[in-house]
This record gives structure tokens, C-alpha cells and sequence, in this order.
């Protein structure tokens, strides 16, 4: 039986009419239709629906979503435990209350961790509510003892098995962080809140710090699954070639359930991107889903990722001051060692030139005093000796050529003037300024012997 929505604007009466009759006959056929105003109707529907269901039933189903709403309070999502259903619709909720909880411990004689009942087949004790605009909320009375995993869960699992077999389990797991982030690519629901996110990137890119590229796409309903992994692809695209500088953001506020995160293809499609992927899914609380599994980060918040985005951006930060630290170290360093280097090879240079000072010192000190020897021997050859042995000096030319300037000259026995002490050895000829000259022999000195 199929239940329509009719006009809720005016509210239906608390406890509407009944048109049964008292006893177990049917009424005899109206001769003519009744004439109803809206509110008529839908009291009359209303009624009609409420009195074919019983006031508390069994139902057996699987609980494909959880949310916690307080303290051991819960609102359930159920589905056929048949297998699963590919018709969304088929889609109950159900209410589990503080009290109820507690009844249902005591019962048990254990407590119940709530979370543990998502992807189970249970048995649930349930009274129907109907609200004021018509729908029907479930409000569970007990639990049975009996929990089994459902198919969902075992879908999940050979999801995960096969993930695991074509290696894109662990795949961005063994990505590296990224050392400057430059770009991020966010997946998020048209309109379902993760403004605080979108706040923050938002001030990021315009103070010149981040690039941001907003891919909308569903998490929930039909052809989700397949969008997901589009804009997946697009984000790839986008970061080619500068997979380390980026990053790809699925975020959702809280709210309806993102069940295209737990569909294998979605999962494959971020295990083969080379770009790290995070998931923050707000208000999480049942099992991860396969793309918190496959993904570089899983976090529970959209907050969470904002908290990851600044943790990444003070770290390349830090780490670029680092480096200039460093690099400004290391040309301290690098003057210090040339002002040291530059500072011995001065002080070397000088001590050499000292050096080769006083080597030039000694051998003009050597030079002078072997002239001045050679000319003691000189002279004291000119002084007539009766048996001296020295070898009488050349006759001397009847009428000498005086020299022009007045000096001695020195000259070799080929007649070259000498002019440096270490070539002034051997026969040698000292012409005087009156034209007079003198043959001497002369030894060679040896400097050494002479210190």
C-alpha cells in the first residue's frame, strides 16, 4: 500500500473519527459519494493506515546506518536483511531511547555498545509512530539476543579483500605528506555544511597561500557512486604533475548518510590516485567506510581537515625557515673560511716575501763583499813587490785613454763589462777614470762559507 503525502499546512485533529461500524457486517453501499474537505481526507487515510498496522511488531531487518543522539540515545537506519537491496526507498528509521536502552540492558544482562549494531541483521521489538505530517518513525522497545553480520557487511568485506588483492588497500598509505602544499581539490555535497572549511580555504586563497578548486558532487542516492568517481578523476587531472604539492578533500557536515563512500569503485578510484586523499565525513559513527580505509588520512570532521590543512601549511613553513636558517649558517660559515683563507695566504705571501727579502739581502751583501775583495786584490796588485809572485799586470799603454765620466770599469777577459757580482770570477780588467788598467785574477766566493 502505497502512502501519499497530502497538505500539512493545517494540523489534523488529535484523535480523528472512525467510520467503522460496531459490529462485523460491512455497511451497505453509499447511494452517493460523501463530499470531504481536504482535512477530511486526511484524517479518514490517516486512520485508515494507523488501524492496519499492529500497535507492536517483530521486524527483522539490518541496520545500514547509526547516529548517536546523547547518552545510550540512537536514531537507527533499517534496510531488508534479505541480501541487499538496490532500492534506496525501501529505508525505515527507528528511535532507540534512554529508557528503552536500559530496559533492553537489563534484559541482556550486559550492557550494549550501539555501535556495534551497524551492518548487523537483528531482530527489533517496535511500536509505529506517526507523525504530524503523515510519516512513520519506529520507536524500539527491545533487542534480540541474536545478532548475525549482514550481507552488507560481508559485500564490504569481499569489497575490501579484493582492494587489498589489486594492492590499492595500503596504496596511499605509502604516499609521502606533502612537503609544500599549493593546491586542494575539495569533494563535497551541494550544500551540506562544511562552511567552516570552506571559510578557511577561502582565507588561505586569498591571501595568496593555497589554490582551491570546489568539485560538488552527491555522497548519497542514486548515480553517486558514479559522480564521485568523476570529479576523483577531474582532481587527478588537475594535480598531474605536482602530485606532492596537493591534496584532495572529501568533506560533508553531518546529515544523511554517504554511502557512496563505502562502494568499492570509489575506493579503487582513490587508491590509484598519486595525490593524498582525506576523508572527513562530520558526525561519523558507525564502522569506516571503504574510502576512510583506502584513503592517505581518514578523519571524523570537517573541522578535523581545516586542523590538517593548517598543520600542513606551519610545517612547510617551519621547515622553509629551517632552511634559510641553514642556508644562512652555511654562508657565515662560508665567510669565516675564506676570511681564515684569505688571512693565511696573506701571511704566507708575506713570510715568502720576507724570505725572498732576506735571500736578496744575503746575496747582495755576498756580491759586495766579493767586490770589494776583488778590488783589495786590485789594488794591492798595483803596489810594486819585490818577491811578491804576483804576476806583474800588463804593460801599460804609453799613452792611456782617460774615461769620459771618471769611473772604474770592470771588464771580463773578452772585454764585456761585468756588472754582477756572481759572473765577476776569472781574469778581469779594471780600467781607472785616468785611462790606467789593471789585469787581476779573481776567485769565485761561495756565499756559505762566507756566513
Amino acid at each position: 500500500m502505497r502512502i501519499h503525502l497530502f497538505d500539512t499546512t493545517r494540523v489534523p485533529p488529535a484523535d480523528p473519527p472512525s467510520d467503522r461500524p460496531t459490529d462485523d457486517t460491512s455497511p451497505p453501499p453509499d447511494s452517493a459519494p460523501p463530499i470531504l474537505d481536504v482535512r477530511e481526507v486526511w484524517a479518514r487515510a490517516g486512520s485508515a493506515v494507523r488501524t492496519s498496522l499492529p500497535r507492536s511488531l517483530q521486524l527483522t531487518a539490518t541496520v545500514t546506518w547509526m547516529q548517536l543522539r546523547g547518552h545510550n540515545s540512537c536514531e537507527l537506519e533499517l534496510s531488508p536483511s534479505h541480501g541487499v537491496s538496490s532500492n534506496l526507498s525501501l529505508r525505515l528509521r527507528a528511535h532507540l531511547s534512554v529508557s528503552a536502552y536500559d530496559a533492553i540492558t537489563v534484559k541482556l544482562g550486559r550492557p550494549v555498545d550501539l555501535t556495534q549494531l551497524v551492518h548487523r541483521d537483528i531482530t527489533l521489538t517496535c511500536t509505529p509512530v506517526w507523525l504530524p505530517d503523515g510519516r512513520m518513525r519506529l520507536t524500539v522497545t527491545d533487542i534480540g539476543p541474536n545478532w548475525r553480520v549482514s550481507a552488507v557487511k560481508l559485500q564490504r568485506a569481499q569489497g575490501l579483500d579484493a582492494l587489498a588483492r589489486a594492492g590499492l588497500l595500503d596504496a596511499q598509505r605509502r604516499l609521502p605528506q606533502p612537503i609544500h602544499l599549493e593546491r586542494i581539490s575539495v569533494l563535497h555535497p551541494p550544500g551540506q555544511g562544511w562552511e567552516d572549511v570552506a571559510g578557511t580555504l577561502s582565507a588561505l586563497e586569498g591571501a595568496g597561500l593555497l589554490q582551491v578548486d570546489s568539485l560538488p558532487c552527491p555522497f548519497d542516492g542514486q548515480g553517486a557512486v558514479a559522480q564521485v568517481v568523476e570529479r576523483l578523476d577531474a582532481a587527478a587531472a588537475l594535480h598531474r604533475g605536482r602530485e606532492d604539492r596537493g591534496l584532495v578533500l572529501m568533506v560533508r557536515g553531518g546529515g544523511s548518510p554517504a554511502r557512496a563512500l563505502d562502494a568499492k569503485e570509489v575506493a579503487g578510484a582513490i587508491g590509484t590516485l598519486t595525490v593524498p586523499v582525506a576523508v572527513a565525513v562530520g558526525h561519523r559513527t558507525d564502522a569506516p567506510t571503504l574510502a576512510d580505509l583506502t584513503a592517505w588520512a581518514s578523519l571524523p570532521t570537517p573541522s578535523e581537515a581545516r586542523h590538517l590543512i593548517l598543520t600542513l601549511l606551519e610545517g612547510s613553513a617551519m621547515r622553509a625557515e629551517a632552511a634559510w636558517r641553514r642556508l644562512t649558517a652555511s654562508l657565515d660559515d662560508l665567510e669565516a673560511r675564506l676570511r681564515r683563507t684569505m688571512t693565511d695566504r696573506c701571511e704566507a705571501v708575506a713570510t715568502e716575501a720576507e724570505a725572498c727579502l732576506a735571500a736578496a739581502e744575503r746575496r747582495t751583501e755576498t756580491a759586495s763583499f766579493a767586490l770589494e775583495r776583488g778590488l783589495e786584490r786590485a789594488l794591492a796588485a798595483l803596489k810594486p813587490a819585490g818577491n811578491s809572485g804576483v804576476v806583474p799586470p800588463a804593460p801599460i799603454p804609453a799613452q792611456p785613454i782617460p774615461s769620459q765620466d771618471g769611473l772604474v770599469r770592470l771588464t771580463d777577459q773578452a772585454g764585456r763589462p761585468v756588472a754582477d757580482a756572481a759572473t765577476a770570477s776569472g781574469l778581469l780588467t779594471i780600467t781607472f777614470g785616468d785611462g790606467r788598467s789593471v789585469s787581476v785574477r779573481v776567485e769565485p766566493l761561495d756565499p756559505i762559507t762566507m756566513h
